[in-house]
């Protein structure tokens, strides 16, 4: 009996020993397989933000293709900056090779910049370029030639009479900021045409009561232009419950998924339409070259398209409202 149980006993022991070796091989294996690893830290992790859940699968397209160690992280709820830095702070500390980051506009980011490139980390800034003075690789959107788009547009869908109210942000929005530079410049040779920059704090609920004010004060002009989701989404809610949705025009920014059906319901008449898995694929393709020690631009930008209702359903189109990771 004794030694049945023993030998039942030092069975046992040797299976678990064996799955413990194994485990401990393929651990090991992988590890040194993924030599490379990279963390991207976004401005959100919200399963319901299109923009941000399109950047992570475009990091993590370009991580599958190359054989990386991937590590998205990020604050729940966009806005969340003290989050973001909590994070950031915590990615520093697992001393990847490389961190690309979506930074929030905070004073205490540029320090954080270079506590990463003082433990030898590369660093890649995708999204929003922050003024520096040892600037790092960046990829982002040209939020510029966004602007640019949105002004072009507001002078064609009102037949060259753009008389516009913008709904932002943050007045300090440096993304935002370059956005209007943008508007205002292809508005130049039209005086007077736009009433007002108003914020709605990334807030649906603001940028309606912002939108209601005005129409309430009976202020006179024929267009919003909303310069983040939020306030597109605030903004068509109120043209729809008010029926002057095409009466008074609506060009916002970026493509969710209610975007998409504002756009079919013809209540807003475009959206500027950034390429956010694109973003995600390039930053980490930027922090691979950077890991490699080969040659890359300081600066790589995307182009942005116009989506309306007519053309909306064009293949290249189509691609852009519904990025899937074979899209690059």
């Amino acid at each position: 009996m004794f030694r049945q149980r023993f030998t039942i006993g030092l069975a046992l022991v040797l299976f678990i020993a064996a799955v413990y070796s194994i485990f401990y091989f393929k651990l090991f294996s992988v590890t040194n397989h993924h030599e490379k690893s990279i963390t991207v830290v976004l401005k959100s992790l919200n399963v319901r933000s299109d923009f941000w859940q399109a950047v992570s699968a475009g990091s993590a397209a370009a991580a599958k293709e190359n054989g990386l160690t991937l590590n998205v992280q990020g604050p729940l709820q966009e806005g969340d900056a003290e989050e973001q830095i909590h994070v950031l702070e915590e990615a520093i500390s697992q001393k990847p090779q490389a961190i690309v980051v979506a930074p929030y506009a905070d004073d205490r980011m540029p320090a954080l910049f270079k506590q990463i490139r003082e433990e030898g980390i590369k660093l890649v800034v995708i999204d929003t370029p922050l003024e520096m003075k040892s600037a790092p690789v960046v990829v982002s959107n040209n939020h510029v030639e966004a602007g640019r788009l949105a002004g072009e547009t507001a002078i064609n869908v009102t037949k060259r009479n753009p008389v516009i109210a913008i709904i932002s942000d943050h007045a300090d929005a440096t993304i935002s900021k370059e956005r209007l530079e943008g508007l205002k410049h292809a508005l130049e040779r039209y005086k007077n045409s736009i009433v007002g920059v108003y914020y709605g704090e990334q807030s649906e609920d603001k940028a309606y009561d912002m939108a209601k004010k005005l129409l309430d004060e009976g202020r006179s002009f024929n267009t919003f232009i909303t310069m983040n989701e939020s306030a597109t989404i605030g903004v068509a809610k109120l043209l729809k419950e008010q029926n002057k949705a095409g009466a008074i025009k609506l060009i916002g920014f970026d493509s969710s998924f209610y975007e998409i059906q504002l756009l079919e319901e013809g209540v807003l008449n475009a959206v500027i339409v950034q390429k956010p898995f694109n973003m995600g694929y390039l930053g980490v393709k930027r922090a691979l070259s950077l890991i490699e020690g080969t040659n890359t631009a300081p600066v790589t930008y995307i182009e942005s398209n116009v989506i309306n209702r007519k053309n909306m359903y064009l293949p290249e189109n189509q691609k852009l409202l519904f990025p899937f990771i074979e899209n690059k």
